[in-house]
């Protein structure tokens, strides 16, 4: 773990201090014996209060809060820790308690009796929106949890320690790509957390690309980090904001068995990062069978160049995405 995502814990600590109210949930907590169970039970009380609970209340909250300050949010069975600088999914984890789970139980209702339940290998994975809660809820044993970005990764390791799941969710600071031990450069958003990128186009774009601070990510390809999984109890998770095809040329082995992943597939992220050629050949080589867009329906789309060419004409290279199931 790198010096910023190391001191993350410790800023996340000292701003929580500066609330009232949680500095004497914490005096209750650490003074209380068996205080891991008992701090989560007594911070779940105030949730039952329906007007400190309601949807309006907590995005006053958020709205007012002053930037780069950190807020805990338990709207949900998860608790996280986001940061109100993130108008983005940390405003609607703190807001609703959580971001894109559903799509998580579409997938495997999608996959019925084949649906896997052992590994959830979580690429992207942000603040742990969406492997803290499939293993917290029990739809896998244990998870894979990937992340970059120090400031997000030093987040991430305190949600998986705030809702105890140490010993189930294994996590990595680094990104993922075609080659083993490269440097990356790495494209922070101001606003919004969720759209870091690996930089690869000095073009100008639409989200304000050319203004974004750069930093380095060290990277690996998943074949590395990940290694041998069991293909019929595991389920791929990547959203890495255009460059999922170069992750995917380096996860040949999980390929090459047909270990079902779920893509974030945005056509104007693969322009940018020059990545749509490199995903269209390894999931074609691997030789998927269909997909499905998660986005439109629960019905299979027979995998072929021109079906993939086709779903990227429609969605455009302006901005929109989906979420592919491939299987």
């Amino acid at each position: 773990m790198n010096r910023v995502a190391r001191n993350v814990p410790s800023l996340i600590k000292r701003q929580l201090k500066k609330i009232p109210l949680l500095v004497c949930v914490k005096r209750f907590l650490f003074r209380a014996p068996h205080h891991n169970h008992i701090g989560l039970y007594f911070i779940k009380l105030f949730t039952w209060i329906p007007f400190l609970n309601s949807r309006v209340v907590r995005m006053l909250i958020f709205d007012s809060a002053p930037n780069n300050t950190f807020l805990i949010s338990s709207a949900s069975k998860e608790f996280f820790v986001v940061s109100s600088q993130d108008k983005s999914i940390g405003r609607n984890v703190f807001i609703g308690g959580e971001y894109d789970f559903d799509k998580v139980g579409k997938a495997l209702d999608i996959l019925g009796a084949n649906r896997p339940s052992l590994l959830l290998v979580d690429v992207g994975a942000n603040v742990g929106t969406i492997c803290i809660p499939a293993v917290k809820r029990g739809f896998f044993e244990k998870a894979i949890a990937i992340e970059p970005e120090p400031f997000n990764f030093g987040i991430l390791v305190s949600n998986v320690h705030l809702n105890n799941l140490a010993d189930k969710i294994t996590t990595y600071n680094l990104a993922l790509g075609s080659h083993d031990s490269k440097e990356l450069s790495f494209e922070l958003s101001d606003t919004n957390y969720g759209d870091h990128r690996i930089k690869v186009s000095d073009d100008v774009g639409v989200f304000d690309e050319d203004r974004r601070k750069i930093v380095k990510v060290s990277s690996d390809t998943f074949d590395k980090v990940v290694g041998e999984i069991d293909p019929t109890g595991a389920l791929i998770w990547m959203d890495t904001q255009g460059y999922e095809g170069y992750i995917l040329a380096g996860a040949t082995k999980a390929l090459m068995r047909h270990t079902p992943l779920v893509i974030e597939f945005w056509p104007y992220g693969m322009v940018r990062s020059g990545s749509y050629l490199l995903l269209k050949e390894s999931i074609l080589n691997a030789g998927y069978k269909s997909f499905y867009n998660l986005d439109a329906g629960a019905f299979p789309i027979p995998m072929s160049p021109e079906s993939l060419d086709n779903l990227y004409k429609q969605i455009g290279d302006k901005g929109s995405f989906t979420d592919l199931l491939i299987c």
